[in-house]
């Protein structure tokens, strides 16, 4: 079963094609690079594996369960994340405190202040960094 599999996904816009048919399958640890042109559909793409935009028809399976139709933020408990081109973090806090900010969201903890923030897996995200 692949990491990430994606099956004839089309995105059309009123008669536009803007994605058409694109398949591939990654394994988990594996990389992939989607290129081509400005207006080739490349975000369109990622928009649609990430939940932003719904396909017109395809499918979209992580870890063999089907995520086409499904949130950013349930497809992001299923595993899979987005990174913009710009990376935003936290200009006030370390590097390990960022770190450890992303171990939060992952684990969809909440905490009451940033006082008990700055304790939780820490020794995890040192060992990450």
């Amino acid at each position: 079963m692949s990491a990430l599999s994606v099956e004839n996904l089309s995105k059309s816009y009123r008669g536009f094609v803007a994605v058409n048919k694109v398949s591939f399958s990654l394994e988990a640890g594996e990389m992939l690079a989607l290129i081509g042109p400005n207006g080739a559909g490349k975000t369109t793409c990622f928009n649609m594996i990430n939940g932003q935009i719904a396909p017109s028809s395809g499918t979209i399976r992580i870890f063999g369960q089907r995520a086409d139709g499904l949130t950013p933020r349930a497809i992001g408990r299923l595993g899979v994340g987005r990174t913009f081109q710009v990376a935003a973090t936290f200009p006030s806090m370390s590097l390990a405190e960022n770190v450890q900010t992303a171990l939060m969201a992952h684990r969809g903890e909440v905490f009451p202040g940033l006082r008990s923030a700055a304790r939780r897996h820490r020794d995890e995200a040192l060992a990450v960094l």
